[in-house]
Protein backbone atom coordinates (compact mmCIF):
# COMPACT_ATOMS: atom_id res chain seq x y z
CA UNK A 1 0.00 0.00 0.00
CA UNK A 2 2.87 2.39 0.83
CA UNK A 3 4.37 1.83 -2.60
CA UNK A 4 1.02 2.63 -4.27
CA UNK A 5 0.67 5.86 -2.27
CA UNK A 6 4.22 6.92 -3.10
CA UNK A 7 3.64 6.27 -6.80
CA UNK A 8 0.45 8.35 -6.73
CA UNK A 9 2.15 11.24 -4.94
CA UNK A 10 5.06 11.21 -7.39
CA UNK A 11 2.68 11.21 -10.36
CA UNK A 12 0.67 14.11 -8.93
CA UNK A 13 3.77 16.17 -8.20
CA UNK A 14 5.22 15.52 -11.64
CA UNK A 15 1.95 16.49 -13.27
CA UNK A 16 1.76 19.69 -11.23
CA UNK A 17 5.26 20.62 -12.36
CA UNK A 18 4.51 19.79 -15.97
CA UNK A 19 7.08 16.99 -16.00
CA UNK A 20 5.08 13.86 -16.79
CA UNK A 21 7.33 11.97 -19.20
CA UNK A 22 5.84 10.02 -22.05
CA UNK A 23 7.12 6.56 -22.90
CA UNK A 24 10.06 6.98 -25.30
CA UNK A 25 9.62 6.38 -29.00
CA UNK A 26 12.32 4.14 -30.40
CA UNK A 27 13.59 4.88 -33.90
CA UNK A 28 15.00 1.99 -35.92
CA UNK A 29 16.66 2.89 -39.21
CA UNK A 30 17.07 -0.08 -41.55
CA UNK A 31 19.65 0.78 -44.19
CA UNK A 32 19.74 -1.30 -47.38
CA UNK A 33 22.73 -0.36 -49.53
CA UNK A 34 22.15 -0.13 -53.30
CA UNK A 35 18.34 -0.40 -53.44
CA UNK A 36 16.87 0.99 -56.65
CA UNK A 37 13.25 2.12 -56.81
CA UNK A 38 13.23 1.07 -60.47
CA UNK A 39 13.49 -2.56 -59.35
CA UNK A 40 10.84 -2.36 -56.65
CA UNK A 41 7.57 -2.64 -58.53
CA UNK A 42 8.35 -6.04 -60.06
CA UNK A 43 10.21 -7.36 -57.04
CA UNK A 44 8.88 -10.23 -54.93
CA UNK A 45 8.93 -8.34 -51.62
CA UNK A 46 5.59 -9.06 -49.92
CA UNK A 47 6.49 -7.66 -46.50
CA UNK A 48 7.96 -4.39 -47.75
CA UNK A 49 5.09 -3.93 -50.19
CA UNK A 50 2.65 -4.35 -47.31
CA UNK A 51 4.26 -1.29 -45.73
CA UNK A 52 2.56 0.86 -48.36
CA UNK A 53 -0.62 0.22 -46.39
CA UNK A 54 1.01 0.18 -42.97
CA UNK A 55 2.82 3.50 -43.19
CA UNK A 56 4.09 6.40 -45.30
CA UNK A 57 6.20 5.83 -48.38
CA UNK A 58 7.69 7.19 -51.58
CA UNK A 59 9.65 5.70 -54.46
CA UNK A 60 11.00 9.15 -55.31
CA UNK A 61 13.45 9.80 -52.51
CA UNK A 62 16.50 11.26 -54.25
CA UNK A 63 20.12 10.55 -53.44
CA UNK A 64 22.70 13.32 -53.59
CA UNK A 65 25.51 13.74 -56.11
CA UNK A 66 28.03 12.11 -56.41
CA UNK A 67 25.88 8.97 -56.37
CA UNK A 68 28.19 6.91 -54.16
CA UNK A 69 27.85 5.18 -50.81
CA UNK A 70 29.88 7.08 -48.20
CA UNK A 71 28.66 10.40 -49.58
CA UNK A 72 25.00 9.45 -49.33
CA UNK A 73 25.17 7.62 -46.03
CA UNK A 74 26.98 10.58 -44.48
CA UNK A 75 24.26 12.85 -45.85
CA UNK A 76 21.63 10.60 -44.26
CA UNK A 77 23.48 10.64 -40.93
CA UNK A 78 24.47 14.33 -40.81
CA UNK A 79 21.41 16.03 -42.34
CA UNK A 80 23.46 18.15 -44.74
CA UNK A 81 24.73 17.79 -48.30
CA UNK A 82 28.34 16.96 -49.32
CA UNK A 83 29.27 20.62 -49.76
CA UNK A 84 28.81 20.92 -45.98
CA UNK A 85 29.98 17.56 -44.60
CA UNK A 86 32.96 17.17 -46.93
CA UNK A 87 32.69 13.49 -47.88
CA UNK A 88 33.09 13.20 -51.66
CA UNK A 89 34.42 9.68 -52.44
CA UNK A 90 32.56 6.36 -52.35
CA UNK A 91 34.71 5.09 -49.45
CA UNK A 92 35.65 8.31 -47.64
CA UNK A 93 36.29 7.65 -43.95
CA UNK A 94 37.08 11.31 -43.18
CA UNK A 95 36.11 14.59 -44.81
CA UNK A 96 37.95 15.21 -48.08
CA UNK A 97 37.95 18.96 -47.37
CA UNK A 98 37.27 21.10 -44.32
CA UNK A 99 33.74 20.63 -43.04
CA UNK A 100 31.42 23.51 -42.37
CA UNK A 101 31.45 24.37 -38.66
CA UNK A 102 29.10 22.43 -36.40
CA UNK A 103 28.56 19.27 -38.48
CA UNK A 104 27.28 16.47 -36.23
CA UNK A 105 25.59 13.18 -37.00
CA UNK A 106 22.16 12.38 -35.64
CA UNK A 107 23.86 9.86 -33.37
CA UNK A 108 26.03 12.60 -31.82
CA UNK A 109 23.04 14.93 -31.45
CA UNK A 110 21.05 12.18 -29.75
CA UNK A 111 23.95 11.49 -27.37
CA UNK A 112 24.36 15.17 -26.48
CA UNK A 113 20.67 15.93 -26.02
CA UNK A 114 19.62 12.64 -24.43
CA UNK A 115 22.79 11.50 -22.64
CA UNK A 116 21.28 8.33 -21.16
CA UNK A 117 20.11 7.00 -24.53
CA UNK A 118 21.18 3.57 -25.65
CA UNK A 119 22.25 3.78 -29.31
CA UNK A 120 22.88 0.67 -31.41
CA UNK A 121 24.65 0.41 -34.77
CA UNK A 122 25.25 -2.83 -36.65
CA UNK A 123 26.89 -2.83 -40.07
CA UNK A 124 28.58 -4.89 -42.80
CA UNK A 125 30.71 -2.25 -44.54
CA UNK A 126 33.62 -0.92 -42.48
CA UNK A 127 33.20 2.66 -43.72
CA UNK A 128 29.89 2.92 -41.85
CA UNK A 129 31.78 2.86 -38.55
CA UNK A 130 33.59 6.06 -39.53
CA UNK A 131 30.46 7.82 -40.77
CA UNK A 132 28.19 7.39 -37.75
CA UNK A 133 30.61 8.97 -35.23
CA UNK A 134 31.14 5.72 -33.36
CA UNK A 135 32.15 7.41 -30.09
CA UNK A 136 28.57 8.62 -29.76
CA UNK A 137 27.18 5.09 -30.05
CA UNK A 138 26.61 2.75 -27.10
CA UNK A 139 27.18 -0.45 -29.08
CA UNK A 140 28.59 -0.79 -32.59
CA UNK A 141 29.26 -4.19 -34.13
CA UNK A 142 30.32 -5.48 -37.59
CA UNK A 143 28.93 -8.50 -39.41
CA UNK A 144 30.01 -10.40 -42.50
CA UNK A 145 28.69 -8.99 -45.77
CA UNK A 146 27.08 -12.30 -46.75
CA UNK A 147 23.62 -13.85 -46.73
CA UNK A 148 24.52 -15.68 -43.52
CA UNK A 149 25.81 -12.41 -42.09
CA UNK A 150 22.43 -10.81 -42.79
CA UNK A 151 20.66 -13.37 -40.61
CA UNK A 152 23.30 -13.16 -37.88
CA UNK A 153 22.82 -9.41 -37.79
CA UNK A 154 19.05 -9.78 -37.48
CA UNK A 155 19.45 -12.28 -34.63
CA UNK A 156 21.86 -10.00 -32.77
CA UNK A 157 19.57 -6.98 -33.19
CA UNK A 158 16.59 -9.00 -31.95
CA UNK A 159 18.38 -9.94 -28.74
CA UNK A 160 19.66 -6.39 -28.26
CA UNK A 161 16.21 -4.88 -28.74
CA UNK A 162 14.84 -7.25 -26.13
CA UNK A 163 17.59 -6.65 -23.59
CA UNK A 164 18.46 -2.97 -24.05
CA UNK A 165 15.58 -1.23 -25.89
CA UNK A 166 17.85 1.28 -27.69
CA UNK A 167 16.26 4.64 -28.39
CA UNK A 168 18.04 4.98 -31.75
CA UNK A 169 19.31 2.14 -33.93
CA UNK A 170 20.89 1.71 -37.34
CA UNK A 171 20.77 -1.79 -38.79
CA UNK A 172 22.75 -1.63 -42.05
CA UNK A 173 22.96 -4.33 -44.74
CA UNK A 174 25.43 -4.12 -47.62
CA UNK A 175 24.81 -7.39 -49.42
CA UNK A 176 22.26 -6.14 -51.97
CA UNK A 177 24.75 -3.57 -53.26
CA UNK A 178 27.41 -6.28 -53.62
CA UNK A 179 24.95 -8.38 -55.62
CA UNK A 180 24.32 -5.44 -57.95
CA UNK A 181 28.02 -4.86 -58.51
CA UNK A 182 28.67 -8.53 -59.21
CA UNK A 183 25.66 -9.43 -61.36
CA UNK A 184 24.01 -6.13 -62.35
CA UNK A 185 21.08 -4.16 -60.94
CA UNK A 186 18.59 -5.65 -63.38
CA UNK A 187 19.91 -9.20 -63.14
CA UNK A 188 17.95 -12.21 -61.97
CA UNK A 189 20.36 -12.52 -59.06
CA UNK A 190 19.70 -8.95 -57.90
CA UNK A 191 15.95 -9.41 -58.12
CA UNK A 192 16.14 -12.70 -56.25
CA UNK A 193 18.21 -11.06 -53.52
CA UNK A 194 15.50 -8.45 -53.07
CA UNK A 195 13.27 -11.29 -51.86
CA UNK A 196 15.94 -12.25 -49.33
CA UNK A 197 16.18 -8.62 -48.20
CA UNK A 198 12.41 -8.62 -47.71
CA UNK A 199 12.75 -11.42 -45.16
CA UNK A 200 15.63 -9.58 -43.46
CA UNK A 201 13.59 -6.38 -43.11
CA UNK A 202 10.66 -8.36 -41.77
CA UNK A 203 12.93 -10.00 -39.21
CA UNK A 204 14.21 -6.67 -37.90
CA UNK A 205 10.70 -5.19 -37.77
CA UNK A 206 9.24 -8.13 -35.90
CA UNK A 207 12.14 -8.20 -33.44
CA UNK A 208 11.91 -4.47 -32.68
CA UNK A 209 8.24 -4.82 -31.72
CA UNK A 210 9.49 -6.00 -28.31
CA UNK A 211 10.41 -2.38 -27.49
CA UNK A 212 6.88 -0.97 -27.54
CA UNK A 213 6.41 2.30 -29.44
CA UNK A 214 8.70 2.15 -32.47
CA UNK A 215 9.06 4.20 -35.66
CA UNK A 216 10.87 2.44 -38.50
CA UNK A 217 12.76 4.20 -41.27
CA UNK A 218 13.64 1.93 -44.19
CA UNK A 219 15.76 3.43 -46.96
CA UNK A 220 18.98 3.35 -48.96
CA UNK A 221 21.89 5.38 -50.24
CA UNK A 222 21.45 4.94 -54.02
CA UNK A 223 20.18 2.61 -56.74
CA UNK A 224 22.17 1.29 -59.67
CA UNK A 225 22.36 0.63 -63.40
CA UNK A 226 24.35 -2.10 -65.07
CA UNK A 227 26.98 -3.02 -62.49
CA UNK A 228 27.51 0.52 -61.23
CA UNK A 229 25.80 3.49 -59.58
CA UNK A 230 27.99 6.20 -61.03
CA UNK A 231 26.13 8.98 -62.80
CA UNK A 232 22.85 10.86 -62.69
CA UNK A 233 20.47 8.25 -64.08
CA UNK A 234 17.36 9.42 -62.28
CA UNK A 235 15.06 6.41 -62.64
CA UNK A 236 17.66 3.76 -61.80
CA UNK A 237 20.30 5.41 -59.63
CA UNK A 238 18.84 8.53 -58.02
CA UNK A 239 15.24 7.50 -57.28
CA UNK A 240 15.22 5.29 -54.20
CA UNK A 241 12.60 3.88 -51.81
CA UNK A 242 11.69 5.34 -48.42
CA UNK A 243 9.25 3.72 -46.00
CA UNK A 244 8.37 5.11 -42.57
CA UNK A 245 5.89 3.33 -40.31
CA UNK A 246 5.01 2.84 -36.67
CA UNK A 247 3.90 5.00 -33.76
CA UNK A 248 2.16 8.20 -34.88
CA UNK A 249 2.76 7.65 -38.61
CA UNK A 250 -0.10 7.76 -41.11
CA UNK A 251 -1.06 4.52 -42.81
CA UNK A 252 -1.50 4.04 -46.53
CA UNK A 253 0.07 7.44 -47.18
CA UNK A 254 2.15 8.39 -50.20
CA UNK A 255 4.62 11.08 -49.15
CA UNK A 256 3.89 14.39 -50.85
CA UNK A 257 6.40 15.53 -53.45
CA UNK A 258 9.94 14.27 -53.89
CA UNK A 259 12.11 13.78 -50.83
CA UNK A 260 15.90 13.87 -50.54
CA UNK A 261 18.39 12.29 -48.12
CA UNK A 262 18.50 15.29 -45.77
CA UNK A 263 14.71 15.13 -45.31
CA UNK A 264 15.05 11.66 -43.79
CA UNK A 265 17.45 12.94 -41.14
CA UNK A 266 15.31 15.96 -40.31
CA UNK A 267 12.26 13.73 -39.92
CA UNK A 268 14.09 11.28 -37.64
CA UNK A 269 15.23 14.20 -35.49
CA UNK A 270 11.64 15.42 -35.22
CA UNK A 271 10.50 11.97 -34.04
CA UNK A 272 13.31 11.76 -31.48
CA UNK A 273 12.74 15.28 -30.20
CA UNK A 274 16.21 16.41 -31.22
CA UNK A 275 16.92 20.09 -31.68
CA UNK A 276 18.67 20.43 -35.03
CA UNK A 277 21.28 22.96 -36.22
CA UNK A 278 19.85 26.00 -37.99
CA UNK A 279 21.88 25.26 -41.12
CA UNK A 280 20.34 21.83 -41.74
CA UNK A 281 18.91 21.87 -45.25
CA UNK A 282 16.44 18.99 -45.00
CA UNK A 283 12.72 19.48 -44.44
CA UNK A 284 10.67 17.49 -41.97
CA UNK A 285 8.20 15.32 -43.89
CA UNK A 286 5.31 16.74 -41.88
CA UNK A 287 2.62 15.09 -43.99
CA UNK A 288 3.54 11.61 -42.67
CA UNK A 289 2.33 12.32 -39.13
CA UNK A 290 -1.14 11.47 -37.86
Amino acid sequence: MKRVLIAVVVAVLASACGRVEKAPVHVVMIGIDGWSAAEFREADMPFVKSLMEEGAWTLDKRCVIPTASAINWMTLFSGVQPEYHGYTQWNSTAPDFTQAAGIKTIFRLEREQHPSSDILVTYQWDVIRSLVDSSAVTTILPFDQTEAGDFEEVDYAADYFLQKSPRLSLIYFGTLDETGHEYGWKSDQYRAYLTHIDSVVKGVAEAASSMGDVVFVLTTDHGGLGKSHTGCYVDDVMQTPLFIWGKGIKKNHKIEGPAIQMDVTATMARILGIETPSFWTGRVLEDIFE
